[in-house]
């Protein structure tokens, strides 16, 4: 959750952020419904977030389930009894839109990002990429990918700590889920052909900010820390390595690893390095800045009239309290 005051056309001005770990995308396969267990405290949550909406005087709200809930039998179903229990009417976010609002939220707190930008939001149980060019209103292409830490951690790493054997699978799970994506991207950027299109790579979301809070060994979460982080195929690949052979509960002493990830972080790191060996890139850029950030920009462009375009003019940074 962000809420955010808004000054005029020249700012916008975050003043509370919440995350939760509901685990709702826990046990899910592909079309089944979601379980019990992850409604209630999903619901919880959304409770405790529609009061501090009342607390801040909040004015206007969005509110957009994407991944897990929109692959569900139940997803509609899902946000309805969140609407009946907390009165926070929730809209289930289509990929495309899902991609472009993460680039959005990408670009708002990035803004020396120039030229061609690749951008992956991993979430728990979906990858959404976007292939953009900051001097374009819109969007070059874009796909979601259903593969996330919570489903890679679900079907492959649930032994603790993990078995050689297990992560050989997940890898390879991982690689087979990306090779369509990473393959069209390679294509469009003439990889082969060449020198190919240069472009950025930029991630986003829980598992790869926590990655980069892990990299910059921070006692104390600082999202501005975070911005513009660079992450190399060589720390992943040790990070993996030491992330195995830890116990869950040993992981939790680990500087910058965000509580209640211990047990996923290992299937998002292994994505990330998937998605850095598919597409023979180095390493990538980080942001604490993606979907959400994006959501709140669209409702702020559709409540006042302003043009909906990819590269938002607003300046983005945190005010005192």
């Amino acid at each position: 959750m962000l809420i955010a005051e808004v000054d005029g056309e020249n700012g916008v001005f975050p003043i509370r952020v919440e995350r939760r770990i509901t685990r709702l995308a826990e046990d899910f396969q592909d079309g089944e419904t979601l379980k019990e267990a992850g409604i209630r405290k999903s619901i919880g949550v959304m409770g405790e977030y529609a009061r501090l909406l009342e607390e801040y005087g909040v004015t206007a709200a969005a509110c957009g389930a994407t991944g897990v809930v929109r692959r569900a039998r139940n997803g509609g179903v899902f946000l309805d009894a969140v609407a009946d229990a907390t009165g926070v009417q929730g809209r289930i976010v289509s990929e495309s839109s899902e991609a472009f609002l993460s680039a959005k939220g990408v670009l708002s707190v990035l803004p020396s990002v120039e030229g061609t930008v690749l951008t992956f939001d991993l979430g728990g149980s979906s990858t959404e990429f976007l292939l953009m060019d900051t001097g374009r209103t819109e969007p070059i292409w874009s796909a979601s990918v259903f593969v996330g830490a919570a489903t890679v951690t679900e079907r492959h790493l649930r032994d603790d700590p993990v078995e050689a054997s297990s992560l050989l699978r997940a890898s390879g799970d991982v690689r087979q889920a990306l090779s369509p994506t990473l393959s069209k991207l390679n294509s469009l950027l003439g990889a082969g052909e060449g020198s190919g299109l240069p472009f950025q790579l930029v991630g986003t979301a829980g598992t790869v900010t926590t990655l980069a809070a892990m990299f910059l060994v921070m006692s104390e979460y600082d999202p501005f820390k975070v911005n513009g982080a660079s992450l190399t195929q060589d720390w992943l690949a040790t990070t993996i390595d030491t992330l195995a052979r830890l116990p869950v509960a040993s992981r939790r002493g680990i500087p910058g690893l965000e509580p209640g990830r211990e047990d996923i972080i290992l299937g998002g790191a292994l994505i990330v390095r998937e998605v850095l060996a598919g597409l023979g890139v180095g390493r990538l850029t980080v942001a604490d800045g993606g979907f959400l950030e994006g959501l709140l920009l669209d409702l702020l462009e559709k409540e006042n009239g302003w043009p909906q375009i990819l590269k938002t003019r607003l300046t983005w940074r945190v005010t005192a309290g």
